[in-house]
């Protein structure tokens, strides 16, 4: 299995939400929960500006609580945009 299918098979990751992570250097599962939600929602919206949204970030999160992204709360949502925005 290559890397992006095993990124792929993650709750709220399909194959675009993958490839995007693999071109920034997170290829694994592991690798998105070691770096956070936060800091690779901020890789990806630096390489891709004109591509990424929130969702982005709230499906890495549920990605990474293996939740649905409609799930985070609205608490965690806004740490998350803290997150990201102190960074």
């Amino acid at each position: 299995m290559s890397r992006e299918a095993e990124q792929a098979g993650m709750r709220n990751i399909g194959p675009t939400s993958a490839r995007w992570l693999a071109e920034v250097g997170i290829d694994t599962p592991d690798e998105l929960r070691r770096v956070g939600a936060a800091e690779a929602y901020r890789m990806v919206k630096a390489w891709r500006p004109w591509d990424v949204t929130l969702i982005l970030l709230w499906a890495l999160e549920g990605a990474i609580r293996d939740i649905d992204w409609m799930d985070v709360t609205p608490e965690r949502r806004l740490e998350l945009r803290r997150e990201v925005d102190e960074a």
